[in-house]
């Protein structure tokens, strides 16, 4: 074969295609290389058997004109047997090409393929290789599926089939696999051609049919005889009506084998055929040396089907069948769950087999011969089934038997079972990377992770999150990272940089980023994410070090933001919101991909691509990320102070290049964000300024007039240093001396609580001066809008004076001075406002000059500026070149000052309609100003559709009234228009009609009568054919276009009347921000403002040489210094636009990220019970008591959150000497459980039930007394000044991702290691081969790499810490109680009718608290030998003791602990506890009487004291971690109990 790359290289002069691939070869070539290569058998021996109807029939089956020519004949009587071997032989293949299926609706035209079975075999793997690959073009397969199953006698129900039917589509697609068929159409394989041929019209599937070619119905059509092929290889086929032992094609195959061994019969050469050409298959497309995944489907079938069977377990093929579907699938589903296992010795080693006992053997035998009763040859078949059975059943462990009624699909079952087959240990990568293609998280989970038996290293951890994310598997992406994988060691430079190069081809960024004809590049990605920005940010990826020699050890600060980056522009939301909630900056981020989402969706619309599902994949995923920021704004807004929420609003963010909230939102415009309560709160903040929000309008406008402003009330600013130390000296100097050294730097600064106080906010703020509340009076963007409106008023009232009477009084008297002062000030006004458009221009964010000059000329505004002051300046400049006789009154001279008259008459107009942008301010006139611009842009649309009938009717029916007119220029051009444009208006003189047909008639000629031209045959003719254009002209524009035009305003006005209260918003928020970068003074007066900041500029830089931005930065620097201990007021902020840049204060900024996680965290879960209600109520809808919505409970809960924070607030007021620490726990304990009691009953019962389960399972907590984690947590660790990395509740658990979570690493030199420092090799979840017991009593625990993970959840240090092993460290702890004596009396102490326990507690030398006899279990050691010999060396110093002593206490002690009771066995909260090594501890306790012990009791090495203490309440000092283990103690013990679970700190 040629493989061609040019055009033209077929006999017919064509290249041709297989249909299935762009791979061109020629007609010619394919033939050549099929002759050549390909042979086929024929019956060379025509021996005759019978005699057929028309001619004989030969022992091969074919009659006698079948056979090739120049064969052998002989005759009856001669006694020679046929034979195959001898009297068949290999021909030139005669058949092969395409399909074209007669009697099918299909538009699959197959290839098809007669071949010799003896080509099936491996030294034919070339061959087929060459024929898959390079003729029939076939993609590489990532899965073979075999069907087996009936034929003729297939039964199996329609719920069966589709169930089948689903669960193989979906194998197949998930893995571009192939499936193999016998290619009848017939049973089994009739189920799978017809959901193939469904499924082809989204996906190409390739479905290749094995079939036998003597059986084959109406093969002859198949044949080409002596044809060449034709331009498309078709051969036509009819598969109608086949007789008894044939079958017809299946139609809706991809490709056909047609094996042929010479004969006719039933003989099964195409099985073996079959199996051998599966076999070629996975070895042609084997990768990396591991062959092609393949698994064979059994549904229903006969002997075939078991045969088939048994020669797929014998090649190590994985084998699912389908129980249930009947005859031979049952019954091998029978075999196999009745064979049993059976060690046998062989080889010198034991092997587990499977047999059949004897019962279930009659068993099969039985079934067997119902199955093959009736059939040819069925005893024979019952006897050769049931042996294949009992082979079959040995290879139980490669059979899956899927269960109809079974939970999981059957795609679940086909990979189960093909991760079962692929092995161990070595290959988990395979088993991975096939459950990530296939999308089945739980399977691997189940078959992997769970069992613990496998550590994946990063390597491979990084490989498959790698493989995970470019398949867009999101279950896998998490289970990744809860078992060890970390995205920030994942996310390299070079890393990043190959996601984006092996991104979908079909995203919006790919067909961006891939417009050079070179590899993307992070800066690609960088600018193309300024563009989306619109360049008002420097992206990270832009750097240089992300883009020149990079490497492994490049990475990235906040990896989870950019994958919610590459994840929106990929178009995967699931992808981006599951990396988002991890994200640093959530509400950021969410905006961010809102905005990606919006602008891919915009180019989706320039591309023109008519794809509506993908626009409202993309127009759904934008609207739910910014629901993700307003929601987590909602949040903020009800669960944090309003200094705190606002601080989120303006901290900058380094991620997003140094913007905060505020700027993001107002950038992109988000909408529905910037119409949210928080941000339109804080505009109010600085719409007022220092302005206290509730001053009245009228009092403001009363005090426009200095010094009447000092008169109002105003908010109080942060105090400097020196202002805090004056305060100090007027309070007589309390405690001066610790809050001096505080304020000079002595004592170390401790940053805010999360939750600050108004009592801590308020400390530091000061009331404002005279000279600073006219500043900040002024300055407000409130009085500079007001001082604006009433200098543009007082500027309209001149300009139409000018307009009105100086300028007529002009004609009355010339020698009046033309220019007077109305002309002077509109001058300046409008000359100073051309400052004002270069410093919004200036202030624009976008970088680039270009994209400054579009973004600002995008707003209408201030086009009609721009405009209005180039007129007025040319109207101006015409009017200062008047002479006096320009202005004398003449009517035929149009001089300059009647163009200066005019342009400044059209310039009034523009400035009139320009004042309209100040009604934008008010609720209610502004949303109609916005709908006016609307129906505008509405109206220039409509209008073309006027200019079609206006220009169709005005020019033909001037035509017809003016035929004889000359070309007079513009006269009959105004005339047109003026006519059938005032028509549309009503403005319609039937009498004047006919006055214009006899002028135009008349026109230009010189004997006319003007009279008769109506009567004459032209003049009627064109009469009433004008009236007729007139006629259907109004019916057309009056009815139908302006009814048309009015539905166009009422559908405008509908939509801005239903987003009104949005569309208020964003132009409130654009007026606000736009007065907020006015000068204080208004126009005109606004330049000598502009003059003093030129001259100060000028004096700075030119004159004293001042580096400016040196000195912002300095400025910037003391006032974070002199401002760091209080959250920097709003208003202030607004004053000093300084302040909103970058490098602001780091504890602001952490303390923000802080309150967003937490937010986020309380969202996640709120919308996760909101996720089990919704799926809860499903199933029990129709329960009248659920009578409150989610959205309503959800509301509830959020509300109960912020006045669970009111109440902490007021709890952290109280003194601590009014309120203890215990009490303040208590009552803290009470503030976060009750007030949500107080709507459990408003609940939906689902939830309620939901709730109640949750409140068994916290009951079943305290009776295992489960550890709390809070000394685990704290800093630093014993012993060392290490600080642990400070953590939240809900940065405990290890499936809470935790973005930079990078603790410390801490191995203690001092405490004897019995462990390895690397701990790779030790066997963890067991008792180790050394008798160490690295079992854990919370289950089996995961690793980090290699190091074992604490089960409980992070601690915040890593390594081993103070500990002497990696993971469990084994304690026990011994409870010795007694019962508490009445003074001098022999009964017992009772209290509230309980008897009162006396407990035997140690204080170790260095400690102040109290514990209870405990020590690490030694190697090989048990539990109550442990118990016994902690007693021993704590209480009685056994070591001390003399050899008699010794004797008689251990016998004393090993009688008292002979029947120990389990307490607790469980994680132990411990300081030394790290992430890697922590703490296990079996708690026994042992009632002893008075006389258990006759020596006295001595602390023993290392134990300062050891007492009884009775139990009459809490023991002080007792460690905490303890008091938990007690009060179950006691309440075993039915004792009393002074402590209470409710109450517990």
């Amino acid at each position: 074969m040629e493989l061609s790359n040019a055009k033209g290289t077929g006999e017919d002069g064509s290249l041709v295609s297989n249909g299935n691939s762009n791979t061109l070869y020629s007609n010619s070539s394919y033939e050549q290389w099929i002759k050549k290569e390909i042979k086929v058998r024929e019956c060379c021996v025509f021996i005759k058997k019978t005699d057929g109807q028309l001619e004989p029939i030969c022992f091969c089956g074919n009659v006698r004109s079948a056979h090739v020519e120049g064969i052998q004949i002989v005759s009856s009587n001669e006694n020679e047997k046929w034979e195959r071997a001898a009297h068949t032989t290999l021909t030139e293949c005669n058949a092969f090409g395409r399909i074209n299926f007669l009697d099918e609706d299909t538009t699959v035209q197959p290839e098809y393929l007669r071949i010799a079975s003896d080509y099936g075999d491996s030294a034919n793997i070339l061959r087929m290789d060459r024929l898959l690959r390079e003729f029939w073009c076939l993609n590489p397969p990532g899965l073979l599926i075999s069907v087996i199953g009936g034929n003729k006698s297939f039964s199996v129900s329609g719920d069966i089939c589709q169930m089948f039917q689903h669960g193989l589509m979906n194998a197949v697609k998930s893995t571009n696999g192939w499936i193999i068929t016998s290619g009848q159409d017939e049973g089994v394989t009739k189920i799978v051609g017809d959901i193939v041929g469904r499924s082809t019209m989204t996906s190409k599937i390739y479905t290749v049919g094995v079939a036998r070619w003597g059986r084959t119905w109406n093969n002859e059509m198949l044949l080409r005889k002596n044809q060449k092929l034709n331009h498309d290889r078709l051969v036509d086929y009819s598969s109608l009506d086949p007789r008894d032992g044939t079958y017809s094609l299946e139609p809706n195959h991809s490709h056909f084998f047609l094996v042929d061994d010479g004969t006719t019969d039933d003989t099964g050469v195409e099985i073996k055929f079959r199996l051998e050409l599966e076999f070629l298959i996975t070895k042609i497309y084997e990768k990396d040396g591991v062959r092609l995944p393949m698994i064979t489907i059994m549904l229903e079938g006969g002997y075939q089907s078991i045969e088939m069977a048994l020669n797929s377990l014998r090649t190590g093929q994985p084998l699912v069948i389908i129980k249930g579907s009947g005859r031979a699938a049952d019954i091998i589903c029978y075999a196999c769950e009745a064979a049993v296992a059976r060690e046998d010795y062989e080889e010198g080693k034991f092997v587990q087999k499977h047999i059949i006992p004897d019962d279930a053997k009659k068993d099969l035998h039985d079934m067997l011969e119902v199955c093959f009763s009736g059939r040819k040859n069925g005893k024979e078949k019952v006897k050769n089934s049931l042996k294949m059975l009992l082979e079959i059943a040995s290879y139980k462990k490669s059979i899956t038997i899927y269960k109809i009624d079974g939970s999981d699909p059957l795609d679940f079952a086909i990979l189960s079972s093909l991760m079962k087959s692929i092995g161990e240990n070595a290959a988990k990568m395979r088993q991975m990377r096939l459950a990530i293609t296939w999308g089945h998280e739980k399977v691997a989970k189940e078959l992997i992770f769970e069992k613990k038996d496998y550590r994946f290293r990063t390597e491979e951890l990084n490989s498959l999150l790698f493989f995970s994310i470019i398949k867009g598997r999101v279950g896998f992406i998490k289970l990744l990272l809860d078992n060890g994988a970390d995205l920030k060691n994942f996310l390299t430079a070079p890393q990043l940089t190959k996601l984006y190069n092996v991104m979908p081809k079909n995203s919006a960024a790919s067909r961006i980023l891939t417009r050079y004809d070179r590899a993307i590049s992070l800066r690609d990605v960088g600018e193309l994410l300024q563009r989306i920005m619109e360049g008002t940010y420097h992206s990270v990826l832009t750097q240089e070090r992300f883009n020149q020699d990079m490497s492994d050890e490049d990475r990235f600060d906040n990896p989870y933001d950019l994958m919610v980056v590459y994840a929106s522009l990929i178009d995967d939301p699931d992808m981006a919101r599951f990396f988002w909630e991890s994200s640093r900056t959530p509400i950021a981020t969410a905006l961010i991909a809102y905005k990606v989402f919006l602008f891919l969706d915009k180019m989706e619309g320039k591309w023109a691509r008519i794809d509506e599902e993908m626009t409202e994949k993309l127009e759904a995923a934008a609207e739910n990320f910014e629901k993700l920021a307003c929601d987590m704004m909602t949040m903020c807004y009800h669960s944090y102070e309003k200094h705190d929420w606002i601080q989120i609003l303006v901290i900058p963010l380094k991620e997003w290049g140094g913007l905060n909230l505020f700027d993001l939102a107002t950038i992109i415009e988000a909408k529905n964000f910037i119409a949210h309560v928080a941000y339109q709160s804080y505009l109010t903040d600085i719409w007022m300024g220092q302005l206290k929000p509730t001053t009245n309008t009228l009092k403001m406008l009363c005090c426009l007039i200095p010094p009447l402003p000092a008169l109002l009330h105003y908010n109080k600013v942060p105090m400097t240093k020196q202002d805090i130390a004056r305060q100090l000296l007027r309070d007589g100097g309390q405690d001066i001396t610790h809050r001096r050294k505080r304020l000079e730097g002595d004592v170390e600064f401790q940053p805010p609580p999360l939750k600050a106080p108004d009592s801590d906010y308020n400390m530091y703020m000061r009331d404002l001066t005279f000279k600073e509340r006219l500043y900040f009076f002024y300055t407000s963007p409130i009085i500079k809008f007001f001082l604006n409106v009433l200098s543009y008023l007082v500027f309209l009232f001149l300009y139409a004076y000018g307009l009105l009477v100086h300028n007529n009084s002009l004609y009355i008297n010339p020698q009046r001075t033309r220019l007077e002062f109305q002309d002077i000030y509109s001058l300046v006004f409008v000359l100073s406002t051309v400052p004002v458009e270069i410093t919004q221009l200036r202030n624009t964010r976008t970088k680039n000059t270009w994209k400054k000059l579009v973004d600002h000329f995008s707003d209408t505004y201030n086009i009609m500026d721009s405009v209005a002051v180039c007129m007025f300046t040319i109207a101006f400049v015409l009017k200062a070149c008047t002479t006096e006789e320009d202005v004398e009154p003449q009517l035929d001279a149009f001089g300059f000052y009647h163009w200066s008259r005019l342009l400044t008459i059209l310039t009034f107009a523009f400035y009139n309609v320009r004042f309209i942008q100040m009604f934008e301010m008010h609720n209610y006139v502004g949303t109609k100003v916005f709908m006016l611009r609307r129906m505008t842009v509405d109206l220039f649309f409509f209008f073309f559709l006027l200019v079609v009938f206006l220009t169709s009717y005005g020019v033909s029916s001037q035509a017809l009234l003016y035929p004889y007119r000359e070309a007079s220029g513009s006269s009959a051009f105004f005339e047109l228009v003026q006519r059938s444009y005032l028509n549309v208006f009503g403005e319609i003189d039937l009498d004047s009609f006919g006055d214009h047909l006899t002028k135009g008639h008349c026109m230009g000629l010189e004997s006319c009568d003007q009279e008769k031209a109506m009567s004459t045959t032209v003049g009627m003719i064109n009469y009433y054919v004008a009236f007729v254009l007139l006629s259907v002209y109004l019916l057309f524009v009056n009815v139908m276009l302006i009814n048309l035009l009015i539905a166009i305003f009422s559908n405008t006005y509908e939509n801005v009347e239903q987003k009104s209260g949005i569309i208020y918003k964003m132009q409130r928020a654009q007026m606000i921000l736009e007065f907020r970068e006015r000068p204080p003074l208004p126009n005109p007066f606004s330049l000598l403002f502009f003059g003093v900041q030129l001259a100060k500029y000028i004096d700075k830089k030119y004159i004293r040489h001042i580096d400016y931005e040196k000195d912002l930065q300095k400025f910037r620097n003391l006032f974070e210094t002199q401002h760091s201990y209080s959250p920097l007021s709003p208003t202030l902020s607004s004053a000093f636009p300084v302040l909103n840049m970058p490098n602001r204060h780091s504890s602001a900024a952490y303390r923000s990220s802080l309150m967003e996680a937490e937010i986020r965290s309380q969202y996640i879960q709120n919308t996760r019970t909101i996720g089990l209600f919704s799926s809860a109520s499903s199933t029990s809808s129709t329960d009248t008591r659920d009578s409150v919505t989610p959205n309503q409970y959800n509301e509830l809960l959020m509300k109960l959150n912020r006045v669970e924070h009111q109440l902490a607030t007021i709890l952290d007021r109280l003194p601590v000497e009014r309120v203890g620490n215990r009490e303040r726990r208590s009552v803290s304990t009470w503030i976060t459980h009750s007030p949500k009691a107080i709507i459990a009953h408003l609940a939906p019962q689902s939830l309620q039930t939901l709730e109640r389960s949750q409140a068994e399972t916290v009951v079943e907590t305290w009776k295992s007394v489960l550890p709390k984690h809070t000394l685990s947590l704290q800093s630093p660790y014993p012993g060392t000044t290490i600080q642990r990395v400070p953590l939240t509740k809900d940065q405990i658990n290890w499936s809470d991702n935790v973005q930079d979570y990078e603790p410390p690493t801490y191995d203690s030199e001092e405490i004897p290691k019995l462990d390895p420092s690397n701990p790779f090799g030790i066997s963890f979840n067991t008792v180790d081969d050394e008798g160490v017991n690295r079992v854990s009593y919370c289950g089996n625990y995961g690793f980090l790499g290699s190091y074992p993970r604490n089960p409980v959840g992070r601690t915040g240090l890593r390594g081993r810490g103070n500990l002497p092993r990696w993971g469990p460290n084994h304690e026990v702890a011994t409870l010795l109680g007694r019962w508490r004596r009445e003074p001098g009396a022999a009964g017992r102490l009772l209290i509230d009718e309980k008897p009162v326990l006396e407990v035997l507690l140690i204080r170790p030398g260095t400690s102040e608290s109290w514990t209870i006899p405990q020590g690490f279990l030694s190697k090989g050691q048990t539990p109550q030998t442990a118990h016994e010999q902690v007693v021993l060396d704590q209480c009685f110093d056994i070591s001390s003791q003399s050899e008699a002593d010794k004797a008689s206490i251990t016998l004393e002690v090993k009688r008292a602990l002979e029947n120990p009771q389990t307490v607790y066995r469980g994680s132990f909260d411990d300081p030394m506890n790290t992430d890697n090594a922590w703490l296990e501890i079996s708690v026994a306790m042992v009632m002893v009487d008075d006389n258990s012990f006759t020596f006295d009791l001595k602390p023993g090495q290392g134990i300062h004291q050891v007492e009884w203490f009775p139990v009459t309440e809490k023991i002080q000092r007792l460690q905490s971690n303890l008091q938990q283990i007690l009060f179950k103690a006691l309440t075993m013990s039915n004792a009393y109990n002074p402590y209470s679970p409710n109450l517990m700190s």
